[in-house]
């Protein structure tokens, strides 16, 4: 057998190293052949974020509980109940895990339906791949997968994580990561489902850039998915802000989700642009803007400063308590008898 080998400068093309043959290409329409066979948008499968048969990626730090927000979202569309506040149509979804141990996974998925009672009848609609041990490249897998993806009709197939599956791929090299885009388009064109897969933040402040910017490697994770959700960390502990960018669907808003175990709950009372930054960046304002904007001199309760700072900052309970131990311990406000205020006495 040959063993083919590459120069360091020649641009590797996994799929074609497999022997994947590309489709025939379709023909060249005139505009009004195209109005002719232009089909409606496929159905919504997460309100205002993602249609079926549509690409996802879920973006997020380490340890970010990327995998809980999956599952989450999986237990939401099986059972047509809201995820993160957007009503999700209910369809048929698998769930294909490629890094959890069997139990770990049913350990997750019992503590989700114990915190959401209100996601029922997933008997059917419901399904757990677990293919731990068996990572591969998804060119290699892809055939596989769809041999047993086919004998269903699911509308949202999970696959996590996506570095499972690279195979030999460099994750920075835009080629190797745009034809691994292009097998899960393949996947999502072969079955009719929505691909939603999850990929991991580069090392370093994440808030230094863009939030389409802020995933691992080469620009092709960001530039190639019909959805991106990006979680970034917020300067409240086990906050994150949740930003869309979005390709067919209006830009949402915005907001923020805190983890309280084992959900990411929506945390709407808290700033989205407050995201933790490192050192002393690390604040939503400063403290001359929050003693400007929040205290007197005439003294207030800590109720009524948490109200003031809510309604000018959208801070939270927490995050006030903090402002007010750092500028007492500094000596810039006073503390006494309940109340906090600015001056010398």
């Amino acid at each position: 057998m040959e063993i083919k080998t590459y120069s360091p400068t020649e641009q590797v093309d996994p799929a074609v190293d497999l022997g994947a043959v590309a489709p025939p290409l379709p023909d060249i329409l005139t505009l009004e052949q195209l109005c002719a066979v232009a089909t409606p948008p496929p159905p919504l499968i997460i309100e205002g974020i993602l249609h079926q048969g549509c690409k996802m990626i879920l973006g997020g730090t380490s340890k970010s509980n990327k995998s809980w927000c999956l599952l989450d979202l999986a237990l939401s569309v099986a059972s047509g109940q809201p995820w993160w506040g957007r009503q999700c149509a209910k369809l048929p979804v698998v769930y294909i895990n490629f890094e959890l141990h069997t139990w770990a996974v049913a350990q997750r998925i019992n503590a989700l339906c114990g915190a959401r009672p209100e996601c029922k009848a997933m008997g059917k609609t419901l399904h757990i791949w677990n293919l731990r041990g068996h990572n591969a490249d998804i060119t290699l897998l892809r055939p596989k997968l769809e041999e047993q993806l086919a004998k269903h009709q699911f509308g949202l197939i999970i696959l996590d994580p996506a570095y499972k599956v690279l195979g030999n791929r460099d994750e920075n090299a835009n080629g190797e990561i745009a034809s691994l885009m292009n097998e899960f388009e393949a996947m999502a064109q072969k079955t009719g489902a929505a691909i939603v897969v999850a990929h991991h933040f580069a090392k370093g402040d994440s808030t230094a850039k863009s939030a389409m910017d802020r995933m691992s490697g080469a620009g092709a994770w960001a530039r190639d998915p019909d959805t991106i959700v990006v979680l970034t960390p917020h300067e409240e502990p086990d906050h994150f802000t949740v930003t869309s960018i979005l390709r067919n669907l209006p830009q949402l808003p915005e907001f923020v989700v805190g983890w309280e175990y084992p959900l990411m709950k929506v945390a709407s009372d808290l700033n989205p642009e407050a995201l933790r930054r490192p050192q002393s960046k690390n604040k939503v304002c400063s403290d001359k803007e929050f003693v400007d904007a929040v205290m007197s001199s005439e003294g207030k309760t800590f109720a009524k400063i948490v109200e003031a700072a809510k309604s000018e900052f959208k801070m939270s309970r927490s995050s006030v308590a903090n402002y007010l131990k750092r500028l007492v311990a500094n000596g810039l406000i006073k503390s006494g008898g309940g109340l906090y205020w600015v001056g010398n006495e």
